[in-house]
């Protein structure tokens, strides 16, 4: 009599089956695609410094036209449901029209000469990530030294869009800020 014992261990877009069979001590091996093995919860489309990359990438993107006066960069990575706080706000704005109609008030207001993000990191879980830096905005009047958190969720479909953004001044009982 053969005893066959299967065994599936997941690798990467890979399963491996190993196949013992314990009368002869022979070991195949056979490599299928998790296609056909194994579920779609398999697969990682991003792994941790790719999505901290892509993240990043965003948020730069999005800070590149805000800069410039531009703020659809940000509503094109808000989510419909964003929370958003920020120094100049007395209460937290609730959902993508309450921003842009924020955003579409101050168009062509911001102007800033160039920009430091300063140790970005993303942490996250499978569905949601958490931006946090520091931003040093120089203008040609003065410079405005900014703490930046972000909650980002995984949506249907893969993308990634911010649920909620806190913008902060970096010690501000230091500062003189303008009204």
């Amino acid at each position: 009599m053969i005893c066959i014992t299967l065994k599936t261990v997941r690798i990467n877009t890979f399963a491996v089956l190993l196949i013992y069979n314990t009368k002869q001590m022979k070991k195949y091996t056979i490599i299928l695609l998790a296609v056909l093995l194994a579920p779609c919860s398999v697969f990682s489309t991003e792994n941790n410094e790719e999505l901290s990359c892509k993240i990043i990438a965003m948020e730069k993107a999005a800070l590149e036209k805000w800069n410039n006066g531009d703020p659809s960069g940000y509503l094109e990575i808000y989510a419909g449901d964003i929370t958003y706080f920020d120094p100049f706000s007395q209460l937290r704005i609730d959902g993508y029209d309450k921003m842009k109609e924020m955003y579409d008030s101050i168009k062509g207001q911001v102007s800033v000469v160039k920009y430091e993000m300063i140790n970005p990191k993303v942490q996250f879980t499978k569905d949601m990530a958490v931006l946090t830096f520091n931003l040093i905005s120089h203008t040609k009047e003065t410079v405005i030294k900014w703490n930046c958190t972000e909650v980002y969720k995984k949506e249907t479909g893969g993308q990634w869009k911010i649920i909620h953004n806190h913008w902060s001044f970096i010690r501000p009982m230091d500062m003189n800020v303008p009204e």
